[in-house]
């Protein structure tokens, strides 16, 4: 790989890198060197993680060698035995460095390399595998979760379930999967491949039958990088937990662009009465197992680390909390109220909870949930409990008590107490009998529920000063911390709020050219509705028309893949509900499938799939989706899965939010010349506006990528909000950006696509395997050749006997002639005569068989012409077009591929000999019953739609669609209005597979109504 000096380091680099690569490395070596901070944008898809990755690495290896030859001189110098001038023996001096230095890794930092989410982590390793650092030592953590492989403790529902489950086993020395940690970690394919993401570790554990969890953590001594999600590096029990040594470390927070947002909510906690009320039921469940007669009959094995006094004590505090917190008063119950951060260490003083037994308490609190692990795993006839309520309070605890006492002011000005009622849930557990037992195994509180004033609460203490959880990072005494994403603008806000000396910062421009990008504001739709998501008119069916318009519009200019983002899911629901019922969504959907961003995990992978694979088919599809969701952060939409985003609306945070609120007064009252925080307001906005910026950056992803940013909201051309995009869109949109009228920009997009086609380098195209074995070719006959040859030719299978010759001859003629017929628009009765296979006397001794009919509407034939047989106008059957494309001239019919399979001895029934032509129409309209009956309607909601219109009228459909929406808001009234317009516009015959195929949208309570009508 090319060999690049940047900063004096050798760096090598899988290309020439370019002058922005340059500068990012540059600025990475010079934190590295220095021992400095850095605050690094770069825009997505200028090779930001690649230049992160061998700029560090590189500076590692030349320290490393370095150290090397410091090595070998110590080496040399141990040998030494004669006395020294001073006294001192210089071997034995040399031995000592040798061991101190070994035990401090020769001084050479390591690197963490964090990220948002492990999918951006697997990214990043990719990226180093196919660097000149692959070699070097790494390895990421995972959780859990992810790695566990023991099947008992994957059985279990949710993240923390397992974690109390595999700490259970591991305490019991039960889990055969972790002790083979030890025998088998220097095992050759454990330590063999260098790089290991969480499959391959996965994939390893299960072949060694060893724990990848576990195993991972025996690779981090010896590795040169680590990576890991933000949490387990932020977060201070995480950091504990995963046993995180962050001295004389190298900290880079790639994707940083939420890093306030994640310190804060490191440092926030909340705890709901209902924790504490399962918290008390819990201790006495245990005291109750104590004091049992019969609980030596399955309490024998777990492990009791603590007393029945314990218990008693933890108990009393439990009640004093419920008691305390059960009178906080709460004056505004819909909005909650907010205490100074002082009242939750009042609050929990009351119950004794105090910064002298916070850590033996959150201690006890474990043994704890580690008991009812054991106790519930050994006797199955048990309630199920597993001590998620002591979780919830070990976390309060540690939180609250983790800022120490002498910056208690600080903390008063950074935290605050916020108190919400706590709504009930709908499936509450049913009122306890009447007759409660009392003492110490009472659950107490069993007197005053009724009370107004002792309604249940959340207690949140949220945290609005990031620079509580970097000033915890800074304390571990790392090397250098380094910021980075491409979306970090502006930078002084962001390093004032962190509260970090930042040495080293940059605002690198894009890689692309001008001609690459096409950015424009539209204001107003083609039917000149301004276009504006703003409180006021977002509920405007005038505006959520216009909206759909201009995407549809768009989809008919843009190829290939198209994101559109919505400020929120409320938004994206709203408009794609109105646009089913105008028939908007369908005619979206006949240019592009669209695809909608589900929230599952499960879905959201295979919706991605299906919408990847669109692309690959040539279909073209449309993503919806929603602004700071998973598709908007972290997701690569290169070349031709994204050639457009439509951005339609700013997404801001919830303006009456408590959380929002707070935020903005925390920043206004701390706000001076000197810190240069952002007013409140100015934070609110560039909330929004990072979130766009994240958003637009998934369409740009590399050096030969093109695409169009369209800003779909009038608010855009604001100054303030120019001056909050990134650097690289601002200079697309000039000094003095103004919304375009929507005419000249599809002249513009289209004359842009058309020439980015013509001139950019196009990804390579992809080489399908055909489904079928035998497939029917078109061959075109070249210019220089002039003789004639079969357009269409049937490749014979391998090993097919000679015998069957005149057979497979006869079926490559039939297919040649079904291939002719294909292109031809309208069918006299002498072209069916002949596409049959009939000589034409035979024709009129016997007329076409219905069945026969049938079939030749399957071709591409546009309508059966019975009138040029001389015998009148009887008949003409019109034929509805596909909705896939078909090749009806000779240009475009050579590109046709068609697949067949032949079946041997196919036998046909005799038709009748009546010769009318009556006889031919009733028999055609019986085999078109029958079929229409056997069909069955679409299962997408979409593709159900799209059927339905080509059967009835626009005012139709628009009826249909209202009706639909009416009931779905409405009762019976509205089914009764829904079933008469289902009647009337699907009564007939060859519709009644779509009425049957609406009973699915139907309620639970009108199925069995619906069912009896259409019988009857």
């Amino acid at each position: 790989m090319p060999e690049s000096i940047i900063a004096g380091i050798p760096v090598h680099f899988p290309f020439e890198p370019y002058e922005v690569q340059r500068a990012f490395m540059e600025k990475v070596i010079i934190c590295l060197r220095d021992g400095t901070n850095g605050v690094l944008e770069s825009p997505t898809g200028t090779g930001k993680t690649l230049s992160l990755l061998c700029s560090s690495l590189a500076w590692i290896r030349t320290r490393q060698s370095e150290q090397q030859k410091q090595i070998r001189k110590l080496q040399d110098a141990a040998g030494n035995t004669k006395m020294g001038p001073t006294g001192i023996v210089p071997g034995e001096a040399a031995e000592l460095a040798l061991t101190v230095g070994k035990a401090n890794n020769w001084g050479v930092p390591k690197v963490i390399y964090a990220s948002r989410t492990h999918s951006q982590l697997t990214q990043a390793m990719r990226e180093l595998k196919r660097s000149a650092y692959a070699g070097m030592r790494s390895v990421v953590l995972g959780s859990r979760d992810q790695l566990c492989i023991h099947p008992e403790v994957m059985r279990e529902q949710g993240n923390s379930n397992k974690v109390n489950m595999c700490k259970m086993r591991v305490h019991s020395k039960n889990c055969s999967f972790q002790l083979r940690v030890e025998s088998k970690k220097d095992h050759p394919d454990f330590r063999g491949p260098s790089i290991m993401d969480i499959e391959d570790l996965v994939k390893v554990g299960q072949k060694l039958k060893m724990c990848p969890y576990f195993a991972s953590k025996e690779l981090v001594n010896d590795a040169d990088i680590t990576f890991m999600p933000y949490n387990y590096l932020l977060d201070p029990m995480a950091r504990k937990a995963n046993k995180i040594e962050l001295s004389n470390t190298i900290v880079i927070l790639d994707e940083a662009h939420n890093i306030e947002k994640i310190c804060e909510e490191s440092a926030s906690v909340q705890i709901k009465s209902s924790d504490v009320a399962m918290a008390i039921e819990d201790v006495t469940h245990i005291m109750r197992i104590f004091t049992s007669a019969d609980s030596q009959d399955f309490s024998g094995d777990e492990p009791k680390d603590f007393t029945l006094d314990d218990l008693t004590l933890l108990k009393e505090m439990l009640l004093e909390l419920e008691k305390a917190i059960d009178g906080v008063v709460v004056d505004n119950l819909s909005e909650g109220t907010t205490y100074p951060a002082s009242y939750m260490y009042e609050l929990l003083a009351k119950a004794n909870f105090t910064y002298g037994n916070c850590a033996s308490i959150v201690a006890l609190l474990d043994k704890l949930v580690q008991y009812l692990m054991v106790a519930s795993q050994n006797n199955s006839s048990m309630i199920m409990r597993k001590g998620g309520s002591f979780l919830v309070l070990a976390e309060l605890l540690t939180i609250v008590f983790a800022n120490k006492e002498d910056i208690m002011a600080k903390v008063h000005r950074s935290f605050k107490v916020h108190v919400e009622v706590e709504e009930a849930k709908q499936n509450a557990p049913k009122a306890a009998p009447k007759q409660q037992q009392g003492g110490w195994l009472g659950k107490g509180n069993n007197t005053s529920n009724s009370s107004s004033s002792n309604k249940a609460k959340v207690i949140n203490f949220w945290c609005f000063n990031p620079g509580f959880g970097m000033e915890q990072l800074l304390n571990t005494q790392v090397r250098s911390v380094i910021l980075t994403s491409g979306t970090l603008a502006p930078l002084k806000p962001l390093i004032a709020e962190l509260a970090i000396p930042v040495a080293q910062h940059l605002e690198n421009p894009h890689i692309v050219d001008q001609s690459q990008v096409y950015v424009k504001i539209i204001g107003t739709g083609p039917d000149r509705q301004q276009l504006i998501s703003n409180f006021k008119n977002r509920d405007n069916p005038k505006y959520i028309s216009s909206l759909g318009q201009t995407i549809l519009n768009v989809s008919r200019i843009v190829p290939d893949g198209l994101l559109v983002f919505f400020p929120s899911y409320p938004m994206l629901n709203k408009c794609v509900d109105a646009w089913q019922a105008s028939g908007l969504w369908a005619d979206i959907a006949a240019k592009k499938p669209i695809f909608l961003e589900p929230r599952g995990k499960d879905q959201f992978t295979t919706t991605m799939e299906e919408f990847y694979q669109a692309i690959r088919d040539s279909k073209g599809a449309c993503f919806m989706a929603v602004c700071r969701g998973k598709v908007s952060e972290g997701l690569d939409f290169a070349d031709r899965n994204g050639r457009a985003v439509i951005i339609t609306g700013l997404p801001y945070p919830p303006l009456k939010d408590p959380k929002v609120i707070l935020k903005r007064r925390y920043l206004e009252a701390n706000r001076t010349k000197e810190n240069q925080l952002l007013t409140g307001q100015e934070w609110y906005n560039l909330d929004a506006t990072r979130a766009v910026n994240q958003a637009i950056g998934r369409v740009i992803r590399h050096r030969h990528d093109y695409g169009a940013i369209l800003l779909c909201d009038s608010r855009f051309q604001d100054n303030s909000q120019v001056q909050q995009l990134s650097k690289w869109i601002r200079g697309h949109l000039g000094a003095r950006p103004q919304c375009s009228p929507f005419g000249p920009i599809v002249r513009e997009l289209r004359q842009f696509f058309r020439h980015a086609e013509e001139t950019m380098e196009q990804p390579k195209e992809r080489t399908d395997e055909p489904l079928l074995q035998n497939v029917y070719k078109t061959e075109v006959a070249t210019q220089e050749n002039k003789e004639e040859k079969p357009l269409f030719k049937v490749k014979r299978e391998p090993g097919q006997m000679a015998t069957n010759a005149a057979a497979f001859k006869q079926a490559n003629e039939m297919a040649i002639k079904v291939e002719m017929t294909n292109s031809i628009k309208s069918w006299t009765p002498d072209d069916y005569v002949s596409a049959a296979g009939r000589t034409q006397s035979h024709s009129q001794s016997k007329p076409p068989n219905a069945m026969d009919f049938m079939s030749r509407l399957d071709s591409n034939v546009s309508s059966i012409d019975f009138n040029s047989t001389g015998s009148g106008n009887l008949v003409k059957i019109h034929k509805r077009e596909r909705s896939s494309p078909t090749f009806g001239d000779s240009k475009s019919s050579s590109q046709l591929k068609k697949r067949y399979k032949l079946v041997d001895n196919i036998k046909t029934e005799p038709s009748t000999s009546s010769t009318s032509c009556s006889s031919i129409n009733s028999s055609s309209s019986s085999s078109s019953s029958m079929c229409c009956s056997q069909k069955e309607a679409p299962e997408s909601r979409a593709d159900f739609l799209r059927e339905v219109r080509c059967f009835i009228n626009q005012d139709q459909f628009r009826d249909f669609g209202k009706a639909l929406l009416a009931y779905k808001n409405g009762g019976d009234e509205a089914f009764e209005s829904l079933m008469s317009l289902l009647f009337k516009l699907l009564g007939k015959p060859q519709m009644r597979y779509l009425l049957l195929g609406i009973r699915r949208y139907l309620k639970n309570e009108h199925k069995a109504e619906f069912d009896k009508r259409v019988a009857t």
